[in-house]
């Protein structure tokens, strides 16, 4: 997913992120001690239950990391928090969206503008899938409800990603440096939870090199 992100983020800022070293990788344990570190201000309340208070707190430790690294740095940082929607057909339709509000919401409560939430639905295979299918990247809207997000069910998305990326004579150690050579394009994926995801990315994106998109400005 990091590939991903580098991929969209390159044509806009001139440079990759990933070769520049302009990329962290925080750890889910060390977000979990980050979540820990929070001062008790925000309660999870009756409207947030405990999985979508769990997205709300790691999304205000990650933003405020964010802000002290960037008084350190003197420059602007900004997060990508990827979670999958995960879960059951039957469960999951609303999942990446309470997922993503909770994410958002965390950011909004942490007072921070460059935060982006990263919810495939029903999880990433979706979005790679998409470039790897029979017509790669056409009608993968249908992905988003046609596999589900339980890996226990029959034929789940990460065996059919496995089988597609084997068919190619690759392996899944390989994924990072497919979308690198262009066999999986980002930019050419068109399905709603991504693109949810990548015109938020260009926000912000934009915002850290100080241009203002016409979203912005309405």
């Amino acid at each position: 997913m990091a590939a991903v992100v580098d991929k969209l983020v390159e044509p806009i800022a001139g440079f990759a992120p990933l070769a520049s070293g302009a990329v962290e990788f925080v750890s889910e344990g060390r977000r979990l001690e980050l979540t820990k570190e929070l001062p008790n201000s925000f309660l999870v309340g009756k409207k947030r239950d405990f999985q979508s208070g769990y997205y709300f707190k790691e999304a205000r430790a990650l933003a405020s990391l964010a802000k002290r690294k960037s008084a350190t740095d003197r420059c602007p940082v900004a997060v990508v928090l990827f979670r999958d929607a995960d879960g059951t057909r039957s469960s999951e339709r609303g999942l990446a969206d309470l997922k993503s509000k909770s994410i958002e919401d965390g950011f909004r409560a942490e007072g921070f503008d460059l935060g982006v939430p990263m919810v495939p639905k029903p999880k990433s295979e979706a979005w790679l899938l998409c470039a790897l299918k029979t017509e790669p990247y056409q009608h993968c809207a249908n992905l988003e409800d046609a596999l589900s997000g339980n890996d226990n069910s029959p034929s789940p998305a990460k065996v059919q990603l496995a089988e597609r990326i084997g068919a190619l004579g690759r392996g899944i150690d390989d994924l990072a440096d497919m979308i690198a050579d262009g066999t999986i394009s980002p930019s050419r994926i068109d399905m709603p939870s991504f693109n949810r995801f990548r015109t938020r990315l260009e926000e912000v994106t934009n915002r850290m090199l100080g241009r203002q998109t016409s979203a912005q400005q309405n």
